[in-house]
């Protein structure tokens, strides 16, 4: 029996994996346990006690238990006590203007109207969100929140705890080799593997949510070829990607890809200055300011990339890192005193550090808006390097997280939801909507999956 201590270091303890050959049956299934998979799996525990939820890994979490834990909802209470104008219009407004024509906009409105909704229920489940709302890199507005703990660990833990609570059983160390659809419509057969041991596990409902496909070499070279691809902080390897084009699903802007300019994590810490777009500025070795702090991530990896072998850096202030959870600032200071991270008193010392040219980069702040412009010292500076952070393309679904065939047409009692979709965010991701993304259309995907069976 896991224990509530243990509940509590989920991420760190995993699950005990299966041990030996063990077929069975479940009502639903869903494969991969970050955000949208644990969102999946407790929505479909409110309405079936027969939910099943399988990682690879030997812990759960995915992608969410390391990113940066911002969840884009609108209007409301949190930013209607900041007096933020916010509305569910002016959010899909900017959506589909980032998706720039791609995706499904069916889905995006759905994740518009779901997002404020979604973030209730966090709240509902355990997930204590601070009062400060952020505007972060690549969001396009002020309506990024997030929780009090330490990066994307609150959502991991209460979701969690709150499955197991439910019933859920979940287990690690098990991975996705095949799955095929059952004659008439009688489910899935799904074939893992545990350390060695094969079992199958067969259905009534298939929910996919394992991640995209930023740590695979081999598909961003196949559906990116002009990309040089180096770093990817991602665990999305595309396995069950694979398996589901293999299996008939349709698939959609599987070339647009997400980079990130990120730099310590080059190192051994990992120190995430860019995340706060106002208090930013982004220069070149020649200290030239290169792109708008606040344009799409899109648009920012592009510029990066053209800056070619040229050295670039973020330079923020000491507002900005008090911003920082206090997981992130301590990564920040080890960066620092390992020499990964330059800090220093005055903007002057600090391009000194960096050996930029002060001159030019005191014009290139001066560019900024003076409310946006870093200006209390100290001062900080981190390398930039272009990251494979995000893969915007994936299996398609429509609003109600039901996988398309390659007709366009729904597969009965199959649904996805997150990174390992394709429909959501077109060609550019707004920054914090990946989580957002994760838990709207994970909670679509386990309602409507038992909600299928029940009719079905």
């Amino acid at each position: 029996m896991i224990k509530r201590r243990e509940i509590l270091a989920l991420p760190l303890l995993g699950f005990v994996p299966i041990a030996k050959a063990q077929n069975l049956h479940c009502s639903i299934l869903v494969v991969g346990a970050g955000g949208a998979g644990l969102a999946a799996a407790l929505e479909a525990s409110a309405y079936s006690d027969s939910v099943v939820l399988i990682e690879k890994e030997s812990f759960i979490g995915g992608d969410t238990l390391y990113s940066g834990g911002f969840f884009n909802a609108p209007d409301t209470e949190f930013q209607n006590r900041k007096g933020i104008k916010d509305s569910e219009e002016f959010y899909l407004q900017q959506i589909t203007k980032s998706a720039n024509g791609r995706g499904n906009p069916k889905v995006q409105a759905r994740l518009a109207k779901e997002a404020g909704n979604t973030l209730n229920w966090l709240r509902k489940n355990g997930v204590t969100f601070g009062d400060e709302i952020y505007q972060i890199y690549g969001s396009g507005y002020r309506r990024s929140h997030k929780p009090v703990t330490a990066l994307g660990s609150s959502y991991v833990q209460n979701l969690a705890a709150a499955c197991l609570k439910n019933g859920v059983s979940i287990r690690t160390s098990t991975k996705l080799e095949s799955f095929e659809v059952l004659p008439n419509q009688r489910g899935f057969r799904v074939s893992v593997s545990s350390n060695g041991v094969n079992s199958v596990i067969t259905s009534r409902a298939l929910i996919l949510c394992a991640g995209g496909f930023a740590n695979n070499r081999e598909l961003i070279r196949r559906y990116v070829p002009n990309l040089n691809f180096k770093y990817s902080d991602s665990r999305g390897t595309g396995e069950v990607l694979q398996k589901a084009i293999e299996a008939g699903v349709q698939v959609e802007n599987m070339d647009a890809v997400e980079c990130i300019p990120e730099g310590s994590i080059l190192s051994k810490y990992s120190a995430r200055l860019y995340a706060m777009a106002p208090g930013t500025v982004f220069i070149n070795e020649d200290g030239e300011r290169f792109v708008d702090e606040a344009a799409t991530r899109k648009t920012i990896t592009e510029a990066l990339i053209k800056q070619g072998a040229k050295r670039c850096w973020t330079i923020v202030d000491t507002r900005s890192v008090k911003r920082l959870d206090k997981s992130q600032q301590k990564n920040l200071y080890r960066a620092y005193f390992a020499g990964q991270v330059w800090k220093n008193d005055t903007l002057e010392a600090l391009c000194k550090d960096i050996n930029v040219p002060f001159d030019t980069v005191k014009t290139s702040f001066d560019q900024v808006d003076p409310t946006h412009r870093p200006s209390v010292a100290p001062y900080w500076a981190v390398r930039m390097y272009p990251w494979v952070h995000y893969t915007l393309g994936g299996i398609s679904i429509n609003e109600q997280a039901e996988c398309l065939n390659r007709f366009g047409i729904p597969i009965p009692g199959l649904y996805a939801a997150g990174q390992i979709t394709g429909s959501v965010h077109g060609e550019n991701r707004l920054g914090g909507n990946g989580l957002t993304d994760a838990f709207t259309f994970g909670r679509i995907a386990g309602k409507n999956a038992a909600k299928w069976i029940e009719e079905n």
